[in-house]
């Protein structure tokens, strides 16, 4: 039970009065006995039931907002009051700023039992209002992490942090690697540095990186070499800065990293620099630490409500460095932080990654996947060098491909997720890099791709100490890419599959990058509702996503850039569909979600995160450099049950032509619960399109090398439906609701396609084919028929034959081969299981075996009639048809 204290403040010409009153569970109360002081200086004393920390909060009025507006420079107008608690230190604390007004959380303060005096230093034209005090309630830790023991603790001695007694040798020995001159002549220079740094106790300071990263090269200097003397004054600087160390109660530009960061150094001076601590600089550096991590947003114990280490900013670095650090620092003299780390760890993290991991891409996308990750892989390191083997799974060393996979020619990404390097890359010189995290992952899996991509990023020339704690100098860069292949599938649990037609990195490249998304489970957070979505690029995007990442939580985030309408896929719309999360507007989408798992179970059992099942994924038939790629799955569970049923299949052709380099066959099958909900098939573009007969031409132009994307709806025919672009100031028009945003960047005016039926009905049939060409190119002459449960399309040198993609084709199928060419013929969607093969060239035939999640088959032919049937037949020759 909390004790809460209300000041009211009523203010007059020449001073304040106050009244407060305290309740207590305790049935005792306190009052104000005193109050003294003109407006701009108050001195209350309050009488306290019980010693204790608690939280002040304040409410107040600027009195001349346009005169301080005019005053500012900086352009986030924040006053300032000094708090001074039982003649403590005073502390500065912001009464006022453009974020949160002027009611604000003065932050926590320690009471003694009974009287004290509270002064407050207020800033000129500010008024107090009313001050609440309560007593702070910290987190509540959860039965089993407070009943755990844990399986794996440090073992004796120091150091342990980043490198144990053995590992230590290793990375002293690499110091003289030609590769590592350059790193530890930096450090050196930065370690042997004199600092100055004017210590008083009565006075707070505020974060220093540039401080912090001095004492952690005297550190590691010390660590080294032994140096005595800057071991030493990487102490005296860590417990004197520590102790100085205030963040007050700024609460924005997510202050929680620089609080964790100065943690982090903290430990590393504890456990480093270990045999130089006494007991009064053990003390010192342990509270101050612990009085830090109080601060953090999951709090201490590490537990607060809606943080997890599972997503969200408990994902990033809180736990899986700096308190993990701080931790495995301070186990000797106080085994319970690790107690609490380690269970986060080991019990929640490890075995949810083990699960999402089968899927190597990030459910948090492109950007934020990538600082997250880089912080998993810090709790992996952190363990690894600790105890001499790894705890995660080794499905984490699979993670860093999705980057090279989503990598585009002009070097920059596929969208995925919220990205907020987006407003960074309108040069086209830019080059989407996370080096840490490159650095972070080829160390550990000892991948000479992963390190190549390290070192195109660019490196770590600003941390040259974590370079040097992890390279191995005799693990050589691999810039190759011809052993990888063009076509990743993602995996059951983030469903997906990118195909590519090269590896180039030639910004004026012809190569053509596509994904297709769906089926798995949803995540929450940074994930955008795209189950289905599409993405096409060809000499800059043609088909993608056109939502920005500009600020969390807006009307515009929930309402467009993290929805389904902001990207390529079928929208549904009912009427009377709920809307949750916050959110406006029906954008006919699949089911927007902004909760999140926390354990495997529950993203198994629970089927609010489920959005679907792969049907088929499969490249072939060269596995490095497939002609096809096919992808196939049933997206029904990611809507709401406005869907009856949906699936969606994607085949992707690699033509190995200048001018037609690939070609997307894309199919949809849809069935809804009601006639009146209306479908809608959408693709958005950059540039503004051109309509056809046949559907739109999409272009794109990057370097001055232009691509045009022909898009040819073959069912419904466009005389059949209602088309509706939305462009420019529209482009984020949605179904009455118009989000626009002020922004410079492409997407903000682009173009979304919606191709509605002109027919009520319930089951819609799509059928479309993408064609990218080069500039001054054609579209290839298509021909297509279809039957019930397909269809057979013939383009190029490809034969097709296509199931529908919500079934199997279980049936004979005859299948005429021109004789103008030799023909790839590929057949996709077959059910799994025994099929004959019959020529009518050729007085033979054989037995084939679809494999499940395969589906597909193929083979060269000319100028034959193929006779494709289920079952084995018991007579036919071994043989082959060529």
């Amino acid at each position: 039970m909390g004790v809460r204290i209300w000041l009211k403040v009523k203010l007059g010409m020449l001073g304040v009065a106050f009244m407060a009153i305290l309740g207590s569970a305790y049935g005792q109360q306190a009052k104000v006995t005193s109050v003294k002081g003109k407006a701009q200086d108050l001195q209350v004393q309050v009488d306290i039931p019980a010693a204790g920390v608690y939280s002040l909060t304040s409410e107040g009025e600027v009195t001349d907002l346009n005169k301080i507006k005019a005053a500012d420079k900086t352009g986030m107008v924040t006053l300032y009051a000094t708090i001074e608690v039982r003649a403590s230190r005073p502390t500065k604390r912001i009464v006022f700023d453009s974020f949160r007004g002027a009611k604000q959380d003065l932050g926590k303060f320690y009471f003694e039992k009974g009287k004290q005096t509270v002064n407050m230093l207020l800033p000129a034209d500010f008024k107090v209002k009313a001050v609440s005090i309560h007593a702070f309630v910290p987190p509540v830790v959860p039965l089993a992490a407070e009943n755990y023991k844990p399986r794996i603790v440090p073992p004796a001695g120091h150091p342990r942090l980043w490198v144990n007694n053995e590992s230590l040798l290793l990375v002293k020995g690499r110091l003289k690697e030609a590769d590592h001159l350059e790193a530890w002549e930096k450090v050196k220079a930065l370690a042997l540095q004199p600092v100055q740094f004017t210590f008083d106790p009565d006075k707070e300071t505020f974060y220093d990186e540039k401080l912090e990263r001095a004492i952690e090269a005297k550190a590691f200097y010390y660590l080294m070499s032994d140096d005595q003397k800057i071991g030493k004054e990487a102490v005296v600087l860590a417990d004197q800065y520590l102790e100085m160390l205030e963040f007050g109660n700024v609460s924005y530009g997510d202050i929680t990293r620089e609080l964790g960061r100065a943690i982090y150094t903290g430990a590393l001076v504890y456990d480093w620099c270990y045999a130089l601590l006494d007991m009064r600089t053990k003390t010192g550096l342990h509270k101050n630490m612990m009085r830090l991590a109080q601060d953090m947003e999951i709090g201490w114990p590490p537990f607060y409500g809606i943080e997890s280490i599972i997503n969200g900013h408990g994902n990033e670095a809180q736990i899986s460095r700096d308190l993990l650090a701080m931790s495995i620092a301070l186990y000797d003299e106080d085994p319970v932080p690790y107690k609490y780390t380690s269970y986060s760890i080991l019990e929640e993290l490890v075995p949810m990654r083990k699960f999402e991991y089968q899927s190597p891409r990030h459910n948090q996308g492109v950007d934020y996947g990538g600082y997250r990750f880089g912080w998993e892989m810090h709790g992996a390191w952190l363990f690894d060098r600790m105890l001499g083997y790894p705890v995660f799974d080794d499905n984490i060393k699979n993670m860093p491909y999705y980057w090279l996979y989503m990598r585009t020619p002009d070097g920059k990404m596929l969208r995925d997720g919220d990205m907020f390097n987006v407003k960074y890359n309108s040069s086209d010189d830019f080059y989407w890099k996370n080096p840490q995290t490159m650095l972070l992952c080829y160390a550990y899996s000892g991948d000479p791709v992963i390190k190549a991509e390290f070192i195109k990023q660019g490196s770590l020339p600003d941390n040259p100490i974590l370079f040097l704690l992890l390279d191995d100098p005799k693990l050589k860069p691999d810039f190759g890419r011809d052993k990888m292949p063009l076509t990743k599938d993602f995996g059951p649990i983030l469903g997906s599959m990118v195909a590519r037609t090269g590896w180039s990195e030639d910004k004026e490249s012809s190569n053509v990058v596509a994904e297709i998304k769906g089926g798995g489970y949803h995540f929450g957070n940074h994930q955008h509702a795209d189950a289905g979505a599409l993405q096409i690029y060809h000499h800059g995007i043609q088909v993608g996503d056109l939502g920005l990442y500009l600020s969390y939580g807006s009307p515009y985030d929930f309402n467009f850039n993290k929805r389904s309408v902001s990207h390529s896929m079928m929208l549904v719309r009912d009427p009377v569909e709920p809307l949750l999360f916050r959110t406006k507007t029906n954008d006919g989408g699949t089911r927007f979600s902004q909760r999140f798992p926390r354990t495997v179970d529950e993203v198994i059992h629970d089927s609010w995160y489920h959005t679907g099942e792969i049907r088929a994924s499969a490249f072939g038939p060269d596995p490095i450099q497939p002609n096809y790629s096919y992808f196939n799955v049933d997206l029904t569970a990611a809507y709401t049950a406005k869907v009856k049923a949906y699936a969606k299949s994607f085949l992707f052709l690699n033509l190995k032509r200048k001018d037609v380099p690939a070609i997307i066959v894309l199919l949809d099958e849809l069935e809804t619960n009601d006639r009146k909900f209306e479908p809608y098939w959408q693709i958005n573009t950059l540039e503004k399109p051109v309509k056809t007969e046949q559907g739109f031409v999409l272009s794109s132009t990057f370097k001055n090398v232009a691509g045009s994307t022909y898009v040819d709806l073959l069912k419904p025919k466009l005389a059949d439906s209602e088309v509706n672009m939305y462009s420019g100031d529209s482009t984020a028009f949605v179904f009455g609701d118009l989000y626009h945003v002020k922004s410079p960047w492409p997407e903000a005016r682009g173009t979304r396609i919606m191709v509605s039926p002109k027919q009520q009905n319930n089951q819609f049939s799509y059928a479309s084919v993408f064609q990218m060409t080069e500039s001054g190119s054609s579209k290839l002459p298509l021909h297509y028929d279809e039957k019930s449960n397909y269809y057979i399309i013939k383009v190029a040198d490809r034969l097709l034959v296509i199931a529908k993609p919500n079934r199997y084709l279980d049936e004979p199928i005859e299948l005429v081969v021109p004789g103008d060419q030799s023909y790839e013929v590929v057949v996709v969607g077959l059910k799994d299981g025994f099929w004959n093969m019959k020529s009518s060239l050729k007085n033979s035939s054989f037995n084939i075996n679809v494999l499940k999640g395969n589906h597909t088959t193929s083979w060269k032919s000319k100028a034959e009639t193929i006779y494709l049937s289920p079952g084995r037949r018991y007579d036919a020759q071994e043989g082959r048809i060529n």
